[in-house]
């Protein structure tokens, strides 16, 4: 029944426009964060790093929520919870949404970035005898020449950060029905997580692949998965008990 769900949910990610749309629309927010269509210092890698760094990155983590945050609340609107159901598990219902909503919004950022890495590319080299920008994290792909690998993980983690957003959004559409605000909502949630410390790092710099907080790659992933996934696991929980209340 739990495979029924995810796999209904997935096809229909799968043939929603909104769900392309975000990924284009995610590459053309981090064009125009860069104002400009001249590569920064010469390089696409210094370019990307550039690009996430202004405030019109943000705008990114609309996208990221654009193909299915606001799902729970339009199931609402149009009474297809009991429905979705009456044969099946609440339970399930919301473990595979919220699931759904969460991939998508990794997949979004990662493909928007790469789609803008891309365009990059095909106006410079990777790299050039300027700055490239801060290597912490994966310095072994970029030593190695895999530049574009890099970029996929570094988008990756920024994704880990939109996938919680995205979850969060969703859950508190459940209060605010208004989808214009459930779309503002993950720049917003943005804007309070940066003025909230997390020990010498600010909380949404976390996700940033130039901050480095353990010996190895792979812990800081880890560390950075767990922190995302397990917060939303607890909205999962929120979500389930508010919905519910309204079964």
């Amino acid at each position: 029944m739990k495979s029924r769900y995810f796999l209904t949910d997935i096809k229909r990610l799968w043939k929603s426009y909104e769900f392309y749309a975000a990924i284009l629309g995610v590459a053309v927010a981090l064009l125009f964060s860069v104002e400009d269509m001249e590569l920064k210092n010469g390089n696409v890698m210094f370019t990307y790093f550039y690009a996430t760094e202004l405030t019109g990155f943000k705008i990114t983590y609309v996208f990221c929520a654009f193909a299915f945050a606001t799902t729970f609340c339009e199931d609402l609107e149009h009474k297809y919870l009991r429905f979705l159901t009456i044969r099946g598990s609440l339970k399930k219902y919301v473990a595979s949404r919220v699931t759904v909503i969460y991939l998508a919004s990794v997949v979004t950022m990662v493909l928007g970035s790469m789609l803008f890495v891309c365009f990059c590319r095909a106006r410079g080299p990777w790299v050039s005898e300027y700055d490239i920008g801060v290597i912490a994290m994966y310095k072994g792909l970029v030593e190695g020449g895999h530049y574009a690998l890099y970029c996929a993980c570094y988008a990756l983690q920024l994704g880990l950060l939109a996938g919680l957003l995205s979850v969060l959004s969703a859950f508190l559409s459940l209060y605010f029905t208004n989808k214009v605000t459930v779309f503002a909502l993950p720049v917003l949630l943005c804007e309070l997580l940066e003025e909230v410390d997390f020990g010498m790092y600010n909380t949404v710099l976390l996700f940033r692949a130039y901050n480095k907080l353990f010996a190895k790659d792979w812990q800081c992933l880890l560390f950075l998965v767990t922190i995302s996934v397990g917060v939303t696991a607890v909205l999962a929980v929120g979500i389930f008990r508010k919905l519910k209340t309204r079964w």
